[in-house]
């Protein structure tokens, strides 16, 4: 009994089947668009004959989320944010996008402006004299000169000179006031990256693209230090002193490898080591460093 029934079962099944697979032929062949042609092979087979709508296709794409979408190039989606927010006045979150893009992509197409906007955040916020730039006012006392104010509050004579609107530094009186800001800098020369950065311990402040890089080679990190700031005019060694010390050249000397960090200049093509900067980019430089800073050779 048992018997019967499971054959009876197996055959509704199969008179099932068979009327579906009729229903379906018959809804393809009085359907069929006569003029359509079989498909050639199986990949045809499996794609419509017909083209989705046109309307169908736009309100697909109205339902992407465009946001969720990751960068066709990477970092640009940041930067993008970083300039409108900049547009807007929200400085903050500017800076933190546009950190954001130097950080993870260094080498995007953005980046290098990112870099510069950065720079030009951090060089106003140093020199404003708020935060902790540490600028302070210096009473001038008996016996001090201009290279010992320097010297004791590890800066330099051309940052003195821009902070108190200086023309010259050659005279000084007791009891005169100096605004003095001290240069512990560091000095990152990236030699992967081809970039000069200049850092405030852990604290990024600028990046300076080098028109020459002639590094010594080397591998890993060497730690060296700014030996010498020498200035030049006309050829000749020229100092803060003398008239022609601010349309002089700056050059840094490295004490380890020896290798210099300097403007175009009449600089000697022929077995030069070292790092040819811009003339606003040294000028620059020579505002924010002095010798005794400290440089890492990143290879």
């Amino acid at each position: 009994m048992r018997i019967i029934t499971v054959i009876k079962f197996i055959a509704a099944i199969a008179v099932l089947s068979a009327l579906a697979a009729t229903l379906v032929l018959a809804e393809r062949f009085f359907s069929s668009d006569p003029e359509q042609e079989a498909p050639s092979n199986k990949l045809e087979a499996l794609i419509p004959a017909k083209p989705a709508p046109v309307e169908e296709v736009e309100q697909l794409v109205e339902k992407l989320e465009v946001d969720n979408l990751p960068d066709v190039t990477p970092g640009e989606r940041a930067f993008e944010s970083a300039r409108e927010l900049l547009t807007v006045g929200d400085y903050l979150a500017a800076e933190e996008k546009l950190k954001y893009v130097t950080t993870y992509y260094p080498t995007a197409p953005s980046a290098k402006e990112a870099r510069r906007i950065l720079g030009e955040m951090n060089m106003d916020r140093l020199f404003s004299g708020v935060g902790d730039s540490g600028q302070k006012t210096y009473t001038v006392q008996r016996g001090d000169s201009f290279l010992k104010i320097a010297r004791e509050n590890q800066t330099n004579l051309d940052l003195i000179r821009l902070l108190n609107g200086l023309d010259r530094v050659d005279r000084l009186h007791p009891g005169d006031e100096l605004i003095v800001m001290p240069l512990n800098l560091r000095l990152v020369v990236d030699v992967r990256q081809e970039l000069i950065e200049l850092w405030k311990g852990s604290q990024y402040i600028k990046a300076y693209d080098p028109m020459i890089m002639q590094v010594p080679k080397g591998q890993g990190s060497v730690k060296t230090k700014i030996s010498d700031v020498e200035a030049k005019a006309d050829g000749r060694v020229t100092n803060s002193s003398k008239t022609n010390y601010r349309s002089s050249e700056k050059i840094f000397v490295f004490a380890k490898p020896q290798m210099v960090i300097r403007s175009p200049g009449d600089y000697p093509k022929e077995g030069f080591e070292g790092v040819i900067l811009s003339d606003a980019d040294i000028e620059e430089l020579a505002l924010l460093l002095r010798s005794g800073n400290s440089v890492e050779i990143r290879y």
